[in-house]
């Protein structure tokens, strides 16, 4: 394979193999019982449904404007907006005293109750150190949200080999809109025919750097077949493996 200067990673589905429940009962009751603690009730189900309620309202307010086709919600707004707007509650002395700290303690809670597998692909972080080691430019560019992500990246030993991290929760826009990637392009400095895009999705990561006309490689991690990627007309290389980024 062709050698870039730099590399820019998706994360999820191409160096992170993880698999989440957002519909798990457990979550939702453990979430409600959290914010009891805090004033506010909430019954599981009721719960799940004014998230979810929250959710929608918050990515129809981005797209009124008309101006971004593929916007991204910061979530912790809405689970701010879950124990403020709650419909019930009860007299509580444990008050939210620092609000960064309580969303985050809320969307750790979310998270880790959504786990049903994470880790890291195989050969990943032995490519990521192989790049650096290479002087090539190694950024991650993720449709994700930050108060999930960042954790996940340092405690399963990814952080330290990009160069800079790009979140779409951070920029409010996601892939495959292109000025998500055009805005990391432009804050690096980088020439896009000098750059790789590596990712798993055909209509994410691979219809973005279509749409700029930019280098590519699909990590098939989700096994489309030949004539899927024939019908998604598919124009780029294709890897199973990570490793063979490096051959």
């Amino acid at each position: 394979m062709l050698r870039y200067k730099n590399y820019i990673f998706d994360l999820y589905g191409t160096l992170i193999d993880i698999w989440t429940d957002e519909d798990k009962k457990q979550l939702w009751e453990n979430l409600a019982l959290f914010y009891s603690h805090y004033g506010v009730d909430y019954k599981p189900m009721e719960l799940k449904r004014a998230y979810r309620r929250m959710v929608k309202e918050e990515e129809n307010l981005m797209k009124r404007d008309g101006i971004i086709d593929y916007p991204e919600i910061d979530l912790e707004t809405v689970f701010l907006r879950l124990l403020k707007e709650a419909p019930k509650g009860h007299p509580t002395a444990r008050l939210v005293k620092d609000e960064k700290e309580w969303v985050a303690a809320v969307a750790n809670i979310f998270r880790i109750e959504s786990y049903k597998k994470i880790k890291v692909y195989k050969n990943a972080e032995k490519v990521l150190k192989t790049l650096k080691e290479r002087k090539c430019g190694v950024y991650l560019l993720s449709n994700a949200q930050r108060v999930f992500t960042v954790p996940e990246l340092e405690r399963l030993g990814l952080a330290g080999y990009f160069d800079k991290i790009y979140i779409s929760s951070d920029m409010g826009i996601k892939k495959p809109d292109p000025k998500f990637m055009q805005s990391l392009l432009s804050a690096e400095g980088l020439n896009k025919d000098k750059c790789i895009m590596v990712g798993n999705d055909m209509d994410s990561d691979i219809a973005m750097a279509k749409k700029l006309q930019m280098p590519a490689v699909l990590v098939n991690t989700f096994h489309y077949s030949k004539v899927e990627l024939w019908k998604k007309d598919n124009q780029y290389p294709v890897i199973n493996d990570l490793k063979e980024l490096l051959e």
